[in-house]
Formats: structure tokens, C-alpha cells, sequence
């Protein structure tokens, strides 16, 4: 979110459930004239947290310099070892949580901060957008420090973070907590709805702009719309997947997980999507093992 305007444009990796939730929620806003999100979902950014401590404690630093990354991993780490939370819906600067801009200086900072041995990424999320993962993903592999994953839930882009730790841990659940290693692009044709509420709506570009935001909910989808929609779902996948292997080199068990299906807590770590079970205090002591 940049100067109170939030945009919601581009691709997304998003558990399927998320993205209609999502959907949901948008859509109504976008066609009464607000803003896609209401405010009230940013009030528990974490940033707000860390801009009322350093208020409080008269510190003048700006957000997103190395002061600013230093500050933020001393008030998250705890005995060596730095626990950062990635909650809700994700996105390149931000949205419920921090953006994969903001992780990857976090992560820098932390691995060359001497009081931090080890990192936690304490993850609660269905996926987000598609835009800046992969550059968080490579930032991931040049840390020196171990990185271990706790998770409740993690799918889809939340799982292209996760899979590039060192080691990945679930909370026990009987619920479907990780997965969704898929694409997807929702799209909703407008048309039947607009005319039955009286409405004609005609769009006018200018004589050069003919490619002009041609998938729009309003005017049909040509054949070769489609086909290039297509093509860049599955060289997302692609990459999705790609990453995936990279980051659980060696652990994999299978490919079922490529159709992008959610499982439970004891069928992913049999698939190596995941390493362990146990609790979050659990996980940070491992961690803390792990920096020994």
C-alpha cells in the first residue's frame, strides 16, 4: 500500500478457498467506488507495531533502511534467534503482513547481525502475488544462517517462501495446513450481470492502444486471449514447481504435489514437503540446536 492506494493487479499464487474469499470481498468494494480492501485490514501490520515502539523509545528511523531492519530483528529475536511472522494474504510492499521487499532486508540484516545465530519464519498464510516471490526466494539462498519454517498453514505462494528454508516444521492439525502448489487466474464475465441491471457499458481506446486492458470482465475473451492467459499460468507453474525443487532438493518423495492439491500435517511431511511436526517453541529451539 503506497500513499493509501492499494492495488490488487497482476498474478497471484493463492489457495483456491483464499482466492474466492478474496474475490468475495473485492468485487462488491470495486463496484460500490471503494478502495478493493477496507483500511481496518492493515491494523494489525506489524509494521504499526514497530512504528509505535520506536515512537515511544523517540527514535527517528526511516522505514526500509538498515537501521530500520536492525531495529525491527532485535525486537523479534528472543535468545539468538530471530522470529519473523508472515501473516495473511501476501504481496511484493505488503499487505496484512510484511512484503517479500521488506523479508528479504530483514533477512540480510538479521544473517549479518552477531547476537542472531539462527531464523524462524513463523507462517500463516494462503498465498499472495506473484510479483517479487522469486526475488524473496533467491534472497532466501544467499543467507549463511540456518532458516527453519513453523507453519500452520502455508499454501501456494506462502509455500514458495517456505520450501526454500533449511528446514520446514508444521503445527499438528488435522486440517489441510500445506500445499496448493499451483496457478490460477479467477475471472469473471461482468456482461449478463451489467445488462440485466440496465446497463451498457462500451469501452474506447485510444487509435493505437488496441491491446489496451483487453481482459476487463466486459468485453469476450478471443480465442487468442486465452491461449497467451494460457501460456503464462503454466510458465508460472513452471517456475512454482522449479523453486520447489530447488528448495526441498533431495526431500521430495513423489510428484503428487504438482497438481497443486493441499494436505494435512503427517501426508506432507511424508511427501518431504515438510521435515517435522511440533509446536512453535519447539521449532525455535531446533533452530537454536541447528546455530549451535
Amino acid at each position: 500500500m503506497r500513499g493509501g492506494f492499494l492495488s490488487i493487479s497482476g498474478l497471484w499464487y493463492l489457495e483456491e478457498g483464499l482466492a474466492s474469499r478474496m474475490e468475495s470481498i473485492v468485487r462488491p468494494r470495486l463496484q460500490a467506488g471503494k478502495e478493493p480492501v477496507a483500511a481496518a485490514m492493515f491494523a494489525e501490520h506489524p509494521a504499526r507495531n514497530i512504528q509505535a515502539h520506536l515512537a515511544t523509545a523517540g527514535l527517528n528511523v526511516m522505514a526500509g533502511t538498515i537501521s530500520y531492519f536492525e531495529y525491527v530483528a532485535t525486537q523479534y529475536t528472543t535468545g539468538g534467534v530471530c522470529v519473523i511472522p508472515i501473516i495473511g494474504t501476501l504481496s511484493r510492499y505488503g499487505l496484512c503482513s510484511w512484503g517479500y521487499e521488506d523479508l528479504a532486508g530483514l533477512l540480510a540484516v538479521a544473517d549479518r547481525m552477531e547476537d542472531i545465530k539462527a531464523i524462524v519464519l513463523r507462517i500463516d498464510s494462503g498465498g499472495g502475488a506473484v510479483d517479487g516471490l522469486r526475488a524473496l526466494a533467491d534472497a532466501m539462498r544467499l543467507i549463511k544462517k540456518p532458516i527453519l519454517v513453523w507453519s500452520n498453514f502455508m499454501a501456494s505462494a506462502a509455500y514458495f517462501i517456505g520450501s526454500q528454508a533449511t528446514e520446514i516444521w508444521l503445527e499438528d492439525s488435522p486440517l489441510p495446513v500445506i500445499g496448493s502448489v499451483g496457478t490460477l487466474m479467477v475471472y469473471t464475465d461482468q456482461s449478463k450481470a451489467l445488462k440485466q441491471q440496465g446497463l451498457e457499458v462500451e469501452i474506447f481506446r485510444a487509435t493505437e492502444s488496441v491491446d489496451k486492458a483487453r481482459v476487463n470482465g466486459i468485453e469476450p475473451l478471443t480465442d487468442e486471449l486465452r491461449t497467451e492467459i494460457q501460456a503464462m499460468l503454466d510458465n508460472c507453474q513452471k517456475e512454482f514447481v522449479g523453486f520447489v525443487r530447488r528448495g526441498r532438493a533431495g526431500l521430495l518423495k513423489s510428484d503428487e504435489w504438482t497438481t497443486a492439491r493441499m494436505y494435512g500435517t503427517d501426508k506432507g511431511i511424508s511427501l518431504g514437503l515438510a521435515d517435522k511436526k511440533g509446536t512453535l517453541q519447539q521449532a525455535i529451539k531446533r533452530a537454536a540446536q541447528m546455530a549451535a
